[in-house]
C-alpha cells in the first residue's frame, strides 16, 4: 500500500509531460489552420465583390470609346509659354486697377501719373511764372514700393489741404504759389506740373533727395501730427497728388478776389467745431 501511494517516478513525469506537449501542438495546429481558412475565405469574398461590381475597362467609357490618354507630368514648351502670357495679362490688369492713369517719365527721371487731364476745351495750361491754386494730398509709400512705383505701390496718407481731412476746416481751400519760385514746391513736383490744365490732377513721385529736404520747402504740414509724420518719413519716397483748381497767367492782372485773398491772414484754417454733447436723459 505504501508503494501505491508513493510519488511518481522521473520516467513517468517525462512521459506525462510529453503527452501534454503533443496535445498542445495538435490544438495549435488546428487553430492555425482555422485562421488560415478564415483569411482565405475573407480574401476570396472581397475579390469576388470587386470583380462583381467593377466595370470592365472596355465598357468604362462606353462601347467603342477608348479611354483618354494619360497626361504627362511634364508641361510642353507651348503650355509654359501660354501660362506665362496669362500671368503677364493678369499682372497688367492688377497694376492698371491699383494705379490708374498714364505713367509719364520726364527726361530728368521724375515720374508722375496723369489721373485727370482737366478741361478738354481749356487752352490755359500751367507755365513757369503762372500762379496756381491747388488742392493737394501727400502720401508716403509702403516699404519696398518705391522701386515698383510704375507697377504698383500702396500710398499711406500723411497730410492734405482742401479736403477737410483730420478734422480740418479747410474744404475747398487752396494752396497758392508761383510755379518756378524757389521752395514753393519740392524740386520734383515743379517740373511735373508744367503743362497742367485747370481741373487736372497729377500724382507725382517725390524721391528723397528732391522732396522736403529742409524746413524752407513748401507746403508745410498744418498740424503737429502731420509734421511728425513728415519728420519721420522725409528721407523716404513720397507722393504728392495735386488737383489744379485755377491757373492765373503771369500777365493776367489779379482779380478783386485775389486782392482780397492777398490781404487775408491765410495759412491754416483751423479745425471744425465739434457738435455739442447730447445729454442722455
Amino acid at each position: 500500500s505504501a508503494r501505491a501511494f508513493s510519488a511518481p517516478s522521473a520516467r513517468s513525469r517525462r512521459v506525462s509531460r510529453s503527452t501534454r506537449c503533443d496535445a498542445c501542438r495538435r490544438r495549435e495546429d488546428e487553430s492555425g489552420t482555422g485562421r488560415r481558412h478564415a483569411v482565405l475565405l475573407t480574401s476570396g469574398a472581397v475579390l469576388s465583390s470587386v470583380m462583381l461590381f467593377t466595370t470592365p475597362a472596355s465598357q468604362a467609357y462606353g462601347f467603342g470609346n477608348a479611354p483618354p490618354p494619360k497626361k504627362s507630368k511634364y508641361r510642353s514648351e507651348e503650355e509654359i509659354r501660354l501660362a506665362r502670357e496669362d500671368a503677364e495679362r493678369r499682372k497688367d490688369a492688377r497694376d492698371a486697377e491699383s494705379n490708374p492713369g498714364v505713367l509719364v517719365t520726364l527726361p530728368s527721371g521724375v515720374q508722375y501719373r496723369e489721373l485727370d487731364e482737366g478741361k478738354s476745351d481749356g487752352d490755359v495750361v500751367a507755365q513757369k511764372g503762372d500762379t496756381l491754386f491747388v488742392m493737394y494730398t501727400v502720401y508716403r509709400l509702403a516699404p519696398g514700393a518705391y522701386f515698383k512705383y510704375s507697377s504698383g505701390g500702396t500710398p499711406i496718407f500723411m497730410w492734405a489741404r482742401g479736403y477737410g481731412t483730420e478734422g480740418q476746416d479747410d474744404v475747398g481751400a487752396t494752396y497758392k504759389f508761383v510755379l518756378g519760385d524757389k521752395n514753393s514746391l519740392p524740386r520734383a513736383v515743379s517740373p511735373a506740373l508744367l503743362g497742367m490744365k485747370q481741373g487736372g490732377k497729377r500724382r507725382v513721385l517725390v524721391p528723397p533727395g528732391l522732396g522736403w529736404i529742409d524746413n524752407e520747402t513748401q507746403p508745410r504740414p498744418p498740424t503737429f501730427g502731420s509734421g511728425r509724420r513728415l519728420s519721420n518719413h522725409k528721407e523716404e519716397p513720397l507722393l504728392m497728388e495735386v488737383d489744379c483748381v485755377r491757373i492765373r497767367k503771369a500777365d493776367e492782372p489779379p482779380s478783386p478776389a485775389d486782392l482780397a485773398d492777398a490781404l487775408s491772414p491765410g495759412g491754416w484754417g483751423g479745425f471744425k467745431l465739434p457738435a455739442p454733447p447730447r445729454l442722455g436723459y
